[in-house]
């Protein structure tokens, strides 16, 4: 018996549908699976970090009595907040003014607590219980990581209002050194970690239970917030525990950026203040900076990064450009003073039009 061509053609077409459906078919259900386990995968991973964790959190209080007249009112802050310490050091952020008592609530139970130190500049505070329960644990600041990108998972373990210990995650989605027209003192990581009241203060990791911030402020109408990063919270720690208040570095020079053709921005010496390191060194109005040490420099963020990691005493050497050259200078960095700009404390910059011929942003920087 012999088969017509047709007849080959139909079973030709045939067979290439089902091979098809079937291809289709086993691709949709690999993809299923992978979705799937992908979800499975990230739950588990959230649930180990909440289970690592969850005996380092703590929600912190402060109160104080304001009198006004005859009358009277007490004011109540609260917040989240973490032990660091087989101590008993907690980190949380900025507190009431000079509180007439602070206290943290673990596990049902009441603590009272002191104010080793506190950071305005960051809105962090160190504190430590007077008594210790029997069963914490805590976070080591040390065991951080530094290399999330966009996209990474972030998990943040929380106090919200009066309710128990819970787990909230987001995505890291960048990298910001100002919002609006307020520069940061040192880079942020925003994330879509929708925070509460109560939530701020609480610590941050990736899905591998690596710290990675604390909450710094939340962005309600984003349903963002921002993450001080955990380098910055090491740093803060070792001087608000050593010293109890926090001793930045200081280059004392004002800043503005001007739009290139090139890559961007530059960083120009706009001003400089009279009596400060930077007066001391070979630095000019008008140099453009470009570099710090090993850490480039493409806006003004970068320059107060470096800033904020600066220790007093430190030698730095700054790269700039200065008509048409490059030239390193030396700068050794001095301790921020409390009031650092006044009109006659700085030396007159040089006017827009001689600093800038394309565009000159309406911001500026005091490092």
């Amino acid at each position: 018996m012999t088969c017509s061509p047709s007849t080959h053609f139909s079973f030709y077409i045939y067979y290439l549908i089902w091979f098809f459906f079937v291809g289709f078919a086993s691709f949709a259900f690999s993809e299923s699976q992978d979705k799937q386990l992908n979800s499975l995968d990230l739950e588990s991973r959230i649930e180990v970090v909440f289970k690592k964790y969850q005996t380092s959190i703590v929600r912190v209080k402060a109160t104080r009595e304001v009198i006004s007249g005859n009358k009277s009112k007490r004011l109540l802050k609260m917040g989240s907040g973490f032990f660091i310490s087989k101590d008993g050091h907690i980190l949380t952020t900025g507190l009431l003014l000079q509180p007439d008592r602070i206290w943290v609530e673990y596990n049902n139970a009441f603590y009272l607590a002191d104010k080793i130190g506190s950071d305005p500049l960051c809105n962090l505070s160190l504190l430590k219980i007077t008594s210790k329960p029997n069963d914490f644990t805590f976070v080591s600041l040390n065991d951080s990581f530094h290399g999330n990108k966009q996209g990474s998972f972030m998990v943040a373990l929380t106090c919200a209002l009066e309710f128990q210990v819970g787990p909230t995650y987001g995505l890291f989605q960048s990298e910001e050194f100002s919002f609006g027209k307020k520069l940061f003192p040192t880079k942020m990581i925003r994330g879509s970690l929708d925070l509460g009241p109560g939530e701020v203060g609480a610590p941050v990791f990736d899905l591998n239970g690596r710290f990675l911030g604390i909450c710094h402020a939340a962005l309600p109408d984003l349903r963002s917030s921002f993450v001080l990063p955990a380098k910055a919270c090491q740093r803060i720690r070792d001087d608000l525990l050593f010293s109890g208040a926090v001793n930045y570095g200081w280059f004392g020079i004002t800043t503005s950026k001007k739009l290139n053709k090139v890559n961007g921005f530059d960083i120009i010496i706009e001003g400089i203040f009279k009596g400060s390191p930077a007066s001391r060194s070979n630095l000019m109005v008008g140099d453009i900076i470009t570099q710090i040490d090993e850490h480039p420099v493409t806006n003004q963020g970068d320059l107060a990064n470096t800033a904020f990691f600066a220790r007093p005493d430190n030698l730095l050497d700054f790269l700039v450009r200065r008509d048409n050259k490059e030239l390193k200078i030396s700068l050794r960095v001095e301790k921020r003073p409390v009031h650092t700009r006044t009109d006659d404390q700085i030396i007159p910059s040089l006017s827009v039009t001689d600093i800038n011929s394309t565009l000159l942003i309406n911001q500026s920087g005091n490092q």
